[in-house]
């Protein structure tokens, strides 16, 4: 994934030395810069300088984990679009407010910051491109001392789902069908909200994909097309869990807003969800305080997968 993240990154660093360099002049200059502006006093100038700093150096740290977090970038373009919104309502409601010079300054930079801002949405566009150019991925990958035959035990039960997600009211395979290829699990939100996935690979000890119908007229995820997958990959005495969905989201112009959103709700809860799984996959096994105390650790891979 790193060829796919290098834009995003790369957008979020350019954005973070930008930002960086108005905040310093800000806070290094401000008489002159409220003289070249009209706009005071200097200590909002100074005031605006620090925010500026904070706002960098959280883009680099962005810009720099192994694992880019789209949902952050995403949040980014918002307030680079807040910043451009804030100048043009200053500009037409206070024209007289600032000099003639320093209207076209706060135009070139707020010009500046909007590139910043389509930037980072198009490298989170790219960042979440599946293989197939027409759909978008993203997947979660999370480690639990637990061996992997008897995690996949518990994960290979189609219809158990409900157990280890609180969000979810209700999970059944329809019609009693066995656990593999062509069944189909439907699963209920408290919501209210129902959707089936339609099992298209089942590896026994491995893993599993489904088809989600996104023909249904109540589907009620924003996609028209709709895949993902379960994998459970042995690691030493531990091992692996990795979930992954892949969609071709409606509209498409707004990929680089659901992807993130969806990431969001993923990362968030899906640590929670497999640790639970490994807690219920080790029964009445034994499980020691140390393998205990990993697990209460239990968290999202550092690196995307």
């Amino acid at each position: 994934m790193t060829h796919q993240t290098r834009p995003l990154r790369r957008a979020l660093i350019a954005n973070a030395a930008f930002s960086a360099s108005c905040a310093t002049a800000l806070l290094a200059a401000p008489e002159p810069v409220v003289a070249w502006l009209g706009l005071g006093p200097p200590l909002l100038l100074a005031a605006v300088g620090v925010g500026l700093l904070a706002f960098a150096a959280d883009l680099l740290h962005q810009a720099t984990r192994p694992r880019l977090l789209t949902w952050r970038a995403l949040y980014a373009s918002l307030a680079d679009l807040l910043w451009v919104i804030a100048t043009a309502t200053l500009l037409l409601i206070a024209p007289n407010l600032v000099s003639e010079a320093g209207a076209i300054l706060l135009l070139a930079v707020a010009a500046v910051v909007l590139a910043f801002g389509i930037w980072q949405l198009l490298g989170i566009d790219r960042a979440h491109r599946a293989a197939n150019p027409s759909r978008y991925r993203h997947c979660v990958q999370v480690a639990v001392d637990v061996p992997a035959a008897a995690m996949w035990n518990v994960i290979s039960e189609l219809g158990e789902i409900e157990r280890y997600m609180p969000s979810l009211r209700s999970s059944e395979v329809l019609g009693r069908q066995p656990d593999g290829v062509g069944a189909v699990r439907v699963c209920e939100n408290h919501a209210g909200k129902r959707w089936g996935e339609e099992c298209t690979r089942f590896e026994d000890g491995r893993g599993f994909d489904v088809r989600f119908l996104a023909e249904d007229p109540d589907f009620p995820f924003p996609a028209t097309i709709m895949f993902g997958g379960w994998e459970v990959i042995p690691r030493g005495e531990g091992s692996e869990v990795r979930v992954w969905w892949e969609l071709e989201p409606k509209p498409k112009l707004l990929a680089p807003v659901i992807l993130p959103i969806l990431a969001l709700g993923v990362d968030r809860d899906f640590p929670g969800i497999i640790k639970r799984m490994a807690t219920a996959a080790m029964g009445d096994g034994p499980l020691t305080s140390k393998a205990a105390q990993r697990m209460s650790r239990t968290g999202l891979s550092p690196y995307p997968c």
